[in-house]
């Protein structure tokens, strides 16, 4: 079977690509791993951030490199994701205490890009304006399909963090519905997950890595 080929452009440099494959794994085969940066490689974690343009005029936007399907005449533009840092959740949340957590919460002009960005359809905008008002439960069942890719945090020029804010309330609802004991155990676990897989040089992580989505726990 003949495989077919197009070219696109990374940052106006030409590639070769196949059909079909997506932007990160064109890179890869191009040898341009570190063109754009990339984390889970599995449209969750938005590291690989990209802005998108056609040639023959078709409209661009923002998507995942890890997820867009290349496209004969595509444009890609890698996007700096800036590092954040996580907001504990706490029981019981108010508007108080997540205007404290989020001082960007009242920031939203309504523009509607945040909703227009989500790959998951959550009407984001709606459910900032839910935020507001106090409406916790609504907005977690609104960011019940949140795949936590950043998309609409990105395309936010006032800096609200739709995504951040969404997944803060579930976890603070859900911090009502696990016994202490419980969910203290959960976040030791979780810690020595993440001190397993980030800990020691590149290859040691990637090996863990690998063992860890084999097995799905921590070896010792």
């Amino acid at each position: 079977m003949t495989v077919k080929r197009v070219e696109i452009k990374i940052s106006g440099k030409t590639i070769q690509a196949q059909e079909g494959e997506t932007v990160i794994h064109a890179l890869w085969a191009a040898g341009m791993a570190e063109s754009i940066k990339t984390g889970c490689a599995g449209g969750v974690c938005g590291a690989c951030t990209v802005t998108l343009r056609y040639s023959d005029g078709r409209t661009g936007g923002t998507d995942l490199a890890c997820m867009k399907p290349v496209e004969a005449g595509m444009e890609v533009f890698p996007c700096p994701v800036e590092e954040d840092n996580p907001v504990a959740p706490v029981a019981d949340p108010e508007i108080s205490t997540l205007q404290s957590a989020f001082p960007t919460l009242n920031r939203c002009t309504k523009c509607g890009s945040c909703t227009t960005a989500c790959p998951m359809s959550i009407p984001v905008m709606d459910s900032v304006l839910r935020m507001q008002k106090g409406e916790f439960s609504e907005v977690a069942e609104d960011f019940t399909t949140c795949i936590h890719c950043g998309l609409c945090r990105f395309v936010c020029e006032d800096k609200v963090k739709p995504h951040n804010m969404g997944l803060w309330v579930r976890r603070s609802l859900g911090m009502n519905q696990i016994p202490p004991s419980e969910k203290n155990d959960k976040e030791e676990d979780a810690e020595k997950e993440w001190q397993y897989l980030l800990d020691e040089d590149r290859e040691i992580r990637l090996e863990r890595a690998r063992q860890f989505r084999q097995l799905g726990r921590v070896e010792p």
